[in-house]
């Protein structure tokens, strides 16, 4: 059984309306790729202009959850407009996504202070 969670961050000052920041850590795997998507795709509105989710704690992604990811930033852009940021530390879960190509569809960053940035919500 694989170590999975997800919350979403309180709001603070540096989450402006239109921003939804969610924290997820553990293994991002099959298992973990349903509960994922489905926190993901409840903060998908016509309102909402970006997603933060924050996996500085993960150790672990697969190609379930870079589908969820990908289907997300899509799901996104389609609703409206908005796009997926993605904060990510651990050099194994950063070598998946590169492997995968992910950065071309959405933006990572290596901190939560980068991600909730001005200059990142403007690009």
């Amino acid at each position: 059984m694989s170590s999975f969670f997800i919350s979403e961050e309180p709001a603070a000052e540096d989450i402006v309306p239109g921003d939804a920041v969610l924290l997820a850590g553990g293994e991002l795997d099959y298992e973990a790729s349903p509960q994922l998507r489905h926190q993901l795709f409840e903060r998908i509105t016509p309102s909402t202009r970006r997603v933060v989710l924050d996996l500085s704690l993960a150790t672990f992604i697969d190609s379930t959850a870079i589908g969820v990811l990908a289907g997300a930033s899509k799901r996104l852009a389609e609703v409206s407009g908005g796009s997926l940021a993605v904060v990510c530390t651990d050099e194994n879960v950063l070598r998946i996504f590169e492997i995968a190509g992910i950065e071309t569809i959405m933006e990572l960053y290596g901190s939560r202070d980068e991600a909730l940035a001005p200059s990142a919500r403007a690009g």
